[in-house]
C-alpha cells in the first residue's frame, strides 16, 4: 500500500459490445520502467493488470502522475487494453491529475489512439470568464394589446390602481406613519375611537365582577350543564341515593372476619384448609400447633427429644440386652421409625451392649429410607464408624442431611464380616423378641416395624425396594434418628 502523503486518482471503466453484452479482458497501466519519490523514499516501478469483472467494468486506483517528489515529474502511463473480441489490442498514453480524484477512463481516452501521439489530461474547472456582449431583442410581438415600438402601458391595463386615486373617493385608502387609516380617510361616523369600557379608560382589563358575571371556578360549584353530568345513576338507583353492602355485593362489617383486631365469631366454622398458628397458646382456649400437642400429650414420659433423638423405634427403657441382635452377614435389616413433625435428619443411631471390635468389613452400611422405599440417606462404611465397646451409643452420620416431613421411615442395617456371628457387634432389641413377637403386631397391609429384603448376601444399600416384597421379621433391633 502507498502512503498517504501520495495522492491517488480512483479510475473505472466499462467494457461493453455493440449488443449491450459485458466484454472480458483486461486493461494493464503501465508507468516508466521505474520511478523515484524522493520525499516517501520509494522506488515504485512495474505495470497495474485490471481485470474486466462479470459486467465489463474495471475498477483501480492509481498514483497521479503530477504529485510533488516524483522523478521524473510529469510522467504519463502507457494503457494497453486488451479485450476479448475487439479485433486488435489498443495502446495509448494518459496523465492522472492528483486535482480529480476520481475519473472514467472513457472520459480521457482518445478517440484514435492509432493517430498522432497526444495524452489527454483531465483538469479542473477554469476561473469564470468576462460577460459577452448585450445580445439582440428578443422577439416580443404585443404587450397587453400593443404593437407599437414604444409602449406605455396605463393602471388600468394591469388591473392597478393609479397613484392619484391614493386617499381619494373611489380609490385606495393610505396608512399614516404609524401604519393606520388617517381619521380624514375613514368613512364618517366612525372616525371616533372608544372612550371607555365599563367606566374605565386606557388599557381596560374586565373581570367577571365588572360584567355581573361568575368566575369559571364559582360557576361550576352552582351550575351543571345539561348532559354534562358524568354519573346518571348508581348500581341503577337515581335521585338521592343511599346504598346497603347488599347494593355493593358486599358482606357488611358485623358479617365479616377481619384480617386484624380483636373480633368475636360465633357459630360452628368449617376450614378447607387447617389454621395454623406460630406461637405457643397463652390460654388454654387458644389455637395450638400440633407439634405442642404431642409435646403436652406426652408430659410424664420419656420421649425422643428428652433424650436428643427426634424420633426412635421404640423407648429404649423397654429393651433387652439378654440376647441381643447378632445380625446375618449380607441380610438388610429393617427398624421401623414414626416421626410425628417435620425435620431433618442428620444421623441415625444405634445401641451396641457390646463388640470386639474386628471382623467388620468394607461392606457394611446402615441408611435411612421412606414408607415407599426409596433410599433417602446412607453412611460410611461400618467398619470404621462401629468401634470395641461394652456397651455405646453410636451416632453414625448420613452422607448428606434429609429433610423428612412427618411420617413412617426405616433405618436400614447391613453386616458383613464377622464369622461366627457373636464375634460381630451387638445390637439392643425390644424386650418382645423370639418366635412371632407381640412387638410386630400390626393391621394387614400396613407399615411393617420390624423387617427385612428378602435377597441375602448382600453387599450394599439399594437405592429402592418394593416395601410390599419385604419380609416380616422377629428381630426388634432398637434405632433412633437425631
Amino acid at each position: 500500500m502507498l502512503p498517504e502523503s501520495i495522492p491517488t486518482v480512483h479510475l473505472t471503466a466499462q467494457y461493453l459490445s455493440l449488443d449491450g453484452r459485458p466484454l472480458s479482458g483486461n486493461v494493464e497501466f503501465q508507468p516508466p520502467v521505474l520511478l523515484t519519490h524522493a520525499e516517501a523514499d520509494l522506488f515504485v516501478g512495474g505495470p497495474t493488470l485490471a481485470a474486466l469483472d462479470a459486467e465489463g467494468r474495471i475498477d483501480v486506483t492509481l498514483p497521479a502522475t503530477d504529485a510533488e517528489g516524483w522523478n521524473p515529474f510529469g510522467w504519463t502511463y502507457t494503457v494497453t487494453e486488451r479485450i476479448a473480441g475487439a479485433g486488435r489490442n489498443r495502446t495509448y498514453r494518459i496523465a492522472l491529475s492528483a486535482t480529480v480524484p476520481e475519473i472514467d477512463l472513457a472520459d480521457i481516452a482518445p478517440a484514435d489512439p492509432a493517430g498522432a501521439q497526444y495524452v489527454t489530461v483531465p483538469g479542473p474547472a477554469g476561473p469564470q470568464g468576462e460577460p459577452g456582449p448585450q445580445g439582440p431583442a428578443g422577439p416580443v410581438r404585443s404587450v397587453n394589446g400593443h404593437t407599437e415600438g414604444d409602449i406605455i402601458l396605463l393602471a388600468s391595463e394591469v388591473g392597478a390602481v393609479a397613484s392619484s386615486a391614493a386617499g381619494q373617493a373611489g380609490g385606495v385608502a393610505q396608512l399614516d406613519a404609524e401604519g393606520k387609516v388617517p381619521k380624514a380617510q375613514l368613512p364618517d361616523g366612525t372616525g371616533e375611537g372608544v372612550t371607555s369600557v365599563n367606566g374605565q379608560t386606557g388599557t381596560v382589563t374586565l373581570a367577571a365582577a365588572d360584567l355581573g358575571a361568575l368566575t369559571p371556578a364559582s360557576a361550576d360549584t352552582r351550575y351543571l350543564a345539561i348532559g354534562a353530568a358524568p354519573v346518571t345513576s348508581v348500581n341503577g338507583q337515581t335521585g338521592a341515593i343511599t346504598l346497603t353492602s347488599g347494593d355493593l355485593g358486599a358482606v357488611s362489617a358485623d358479617q365479616a372476619v377481619l384480617l386484624s383486631g380483636a373480633q368475636t365469631i360465633d357459630g360452628a366454622k368449617t376450614f378447607s384448609t387447617a389454621p395454623a398458628v406460630s406461637a405457643d397458646p397463652a390460654d388454654a382456649n387458644q389455637l395450638v400447633r400440633r407439634s405442642y400437642v404431642d409435646t403436652v400429650a406426652s408430659s410424664g414420659t420419656w420421649t425422643p427429644a428428652s433424650l436428643g433423638f427426634k424420633a426412635w423405634a421404640f423407648d429404649p427403657a423397654a429393651s433387652s440386652v439378654v440376647n441381643p441382635q447378632y445380625c446375618i452377614s449380607g441380610t438388610v435389616y429393617l427398624i421401623g421409625i414414626p416421626l410425628t413433625t417435620d425435620a431433618t435428619i442428620t444421623n441415625v443411631v444405634f445401641y451396641v451392649p457390646g463388640f470386639v471390635g474386628t471382623g467388620l468389613a468394607a461392606t457394611s452400611f446402615a441408611g435411612l429410607y421412606t414408607s415407599t422405599g426409596a433410599r433417602v440417606g446412607l453412611t460410611g462404611t461400618l467398619d470404621k464408624l462401629i468401634t470395641k465397646t461394652e456397651g455405646a451409643t453410636f451416632v453414625l452420620k448420613l452422607t448428606t442431611a434429609y429433610v423428612a416431613a412427618a411420617g413412617n421411615y426405616w433405618v436400614a442395617l447391613l453386616i458383613n464380616g464377622p464369622d461366627p456371628k457373636t464375634n460381630g457387634p451387638a445390637f439392643m432389641v425390644g424386650a418382645s423378641v423370639g418366635n412371632n413377637p407381640g412387638g410386630s403386631a400390626r393391621m394387614p397391609n400396613h407399615f411393617v416395624r420390624h423387617a427385612r429384603l428378602a435377597a441375602t448376601g448382600q453387599t450394599s444399600l439399594p437405592t429402592s425396594f418394593t416395601p410390599s416384597t419385604i419380609v416380616a421379621d422377629t428381630n426388634a433391633i432398637w434405632a433412633a434418628v437425631s
